[in-house]
C-alpha cells in the first residue's frame, strides 16, 4: 500500500473534521469521530493534531488560506479600476455551488472554533481584516463596498444557519442589485450629488430638526 504524503493526510483529516461537524454537529466533533471518518487510527490523527485545539486551529487556518486564495484569484480575474475588490466579491455569487461549498467549509471551521476556543478564530479575523482593508481602498463612494461586504455576510449567515433559502435565483437577484450600486460608483462620488439633492431637497419635508 502506498504511503500518503503528510500534507495529503492532513487534508484528509481536516476534510473528515468538516464532514463530522456538517453531518453530526459541533457537539460530536471528537478526535475519535474524526479518526473514524478519515479511516485512520486515533494515534495516526494525534501524530498530526495532538489536541482538539490543534485540530480546530488547522481547520481555521486552512479555511482562511483557501478563502484568501479564492479572493485573490477573483480579484485578478476582474478588470482593473475602482470597485475591483467589490466586483471580485460579487463574482463569487455567479457560482452557486462553489459558494455553497465554501460556506460549508468556513462555517464548520468558524463555529467549531467559537465553541472550543474563540481565540482559534484569529486566522479568519486576519483574512477578513485584509479584505476590509482592500474594500476601504477600492475607490468607491463611502458605504458602497461596505454594503457589498455586509450583504454577503448576511447571505453566509442565511445559508449556514438555515435562516432562509440561498439558491441561484436569489443569489443572482442580489448580485444584480449590488452591481447596480457598484458600477455607477466607478465615477466620482460627486456624480451622485444632484440626485441626492433632488431626493432630499423637497419642500415641506419633515425630518430631524426640520419643519413642515
Amino acid at each position: 500500500m502506498t504511503r500518503e504524503e503528510p500534507g495529503v493526510l492532513r487534508d484528509r483529516i481536516l476534510d473528515a473534521a468538516e464532514a463530522v461537524v456538517v453531518r453530526q454537529g459541533i457537539g460530536n466533533l471528537t478526535l475519535e469521530a474524526v479518526a473514524s471518518e478519515a479511516g485512520i487510527s486515533k494515534g495516526g490523527l494525534l501524530h498530526h493534531f495532538p489536541t482538539k485545539d490543534k485540530l480546530i486551529e488547522g481547520m481555521v487556518v486552512r479555511c482562511a488560506e483557501n478563502w484568501r486564495a479564492c479572493t485573490v484569484e477573483s480579484y485578478g480575474a476582474v478588470p482593473e479600476g475602482p470597485g475591483r475588490m467589490a466586483r471580485a466579491l460579487l463574482r463569487h455569487l455567479s457560482d452557486a455551488q462553489s459558494w455553497t461549498d465554501q460556506c460549508q467549509r468556513s462555517s464548520s471551521a468558524v463555529f467549531a472554533a467559537l465553541v472550543q476556543n474563540p481565540d482559534l478564530i484569529e486566522p479568519m479575523r486576519a483574512a477578513y481584516a485584509e479584505l476590509r482593508r482592500r474594500l476601504a481602498e477600492d475607490g468607491l463612494p463611502p458605504g458602497v463596498a461596505e454594503t457589498v461586504s455586509v450583504t454577503m455576510d448576511g447571505l453566509w449567515l442565511n445559508r449556514v444557519l438555515g435562516l432562509a433559502p440561498v439558491d441561484k435565483r436569489r443569489m443572482d437577484l442580489i448580485r444584480h442589485a449590488l452591481e447596480a450600486l457598484v458600477v455607477p460608483g466607478l465615477g466620482s462620488p460627486k456624480a451622485a450629488s444632484p440626485a441626492r439633492r433632488k431626493g432630499t431637497g423637497v419642500r415641506g419635508r419633515v425630518g430631524p430638526g426640520g419643519s413642515r
